[in-house]
């Protein structure tokens, strides 16, 4: 369609979601961000700003018929296989030339894990779905830090983590976003690849409180749990049965050295180094202090 001109971006206010749009108004494209409240955007050059509820395929018709490419970083939930397979469907059928969506290292539908499961499924759909894609695997996020343990932090100079001494190639969300956006504005050096990315060094939950701790001026312990105690730490803060699974899951892996590897995806794809963890931590002191 001639009217089909414009990036839709959808989870445009998630922590991947609002950074690429800083990419996408600085380079004066024409981009649609999809929320389901519009009352919580904040204005932006070149970004329009519209409600769709990826529940409902109506709403996603009059988003998807200008859009000539779709990113998708939702979040998680009971809903997630089927929200972002309705995108599939109706960008499918509206013509949209390339989706790229975020996935999840070990992506398997038939993965014990939730966040792997759910992603591996939505994969599948979209490999063989017939449109051109792109799938972007990220590692863990450094922006998970700010509210997952900031407060302890901030409270008692203390981070509680049940990954004893292993490292992890944590990435930051900046990166991850300026991957998106160059995949998304040289599209044919991409199509139907699916592209593991971390950090450019694996770290452990010491070294990130030293990096914090350095930022904000007074020393941060790491203090190592048992994953029952992380278990319990988990369900008082009310997290529900099958993410708490989850994460220890992941803390599992991480403990047992499994987590500890590097790749130069995202280095290649950008040309220039990743933001490191010590760049992070200065970046956001404020959060900490």
């Amino acid at each position: 369609m001639n009217n089909q001109n414009k990036i839709t971006v959808f989870g445009a206010t998630g922590k991947i979601g609002k950074e690429l749009l800083v990419f996408l108004s600085k380079a004066n494209i024409s981009t649609i961000a999809v929320t389901r409240d519009k009352s919580k955007t904040t204005a932006m050059h070149r970004i329009e700003w519209k409600e769709a509820d990826m529940n409902n395929k109506d709403s996603l018709i009059e988003i998807l018929q200008e859009s000539k490419s779709v990113f998708m970083a939702t979040s998680v939930n009971q809903n997630f296989v089927a929200e972002q397979n309705h995108v599939i469907e109706i960008a499918k059928q509206y013509g949209v030339q390339h989706i790229v969506k975020i996935s999840s290292p070990g992506s398997d539908k038939k993965s014990q894990s939730f966040i792997a499961r759910t992603n591996g499924e939505v994969e599948d759909f979209l490999k063989n779905a017939g449109i051109d894609f792109t799938i972007i695997q990220p590692n863990s996020f450094m922006q998970n830090w700010i509210g997952y343990f900031s407060e302890t932090i901030r409270c008692e100079r203390k981070v509680y983590e049940a990954a004893g001494d292993g490292k992890k190639p944590f990435i930051d969300t900046r990166d991850i976003a300026e991957v998106a956006f160059n995949i998304l504005t040289e599209p044919t050096k991409h199509i139907n690849k699916t592209y593991l990315l971390t950090g450019g060094v694996a770290v452990s939950y010491g070294q990130i409180a030293e990096a914090i701790g350095n930022a904000i001026g007074e020393a941060v312990t790491y203090v190592s749990m048992t994953s029952d105690e992380a278990r319990q730490r988990m369900i008082e803060k009310g997290m529900p049965p099958m993410m708490v699974d989850t994460f220890l899951a992941i803390s599992e892996g991480q403990r047992n050295g499994k987590a500890d590897f590097v790749n130069t995806v995202g280095e290649e794809i950008l040309g220039k180094r990743l933001i490191t963890v010590e760049q992070f931590a200065k970046d956001y002191a404020e959060s900490f202090r």
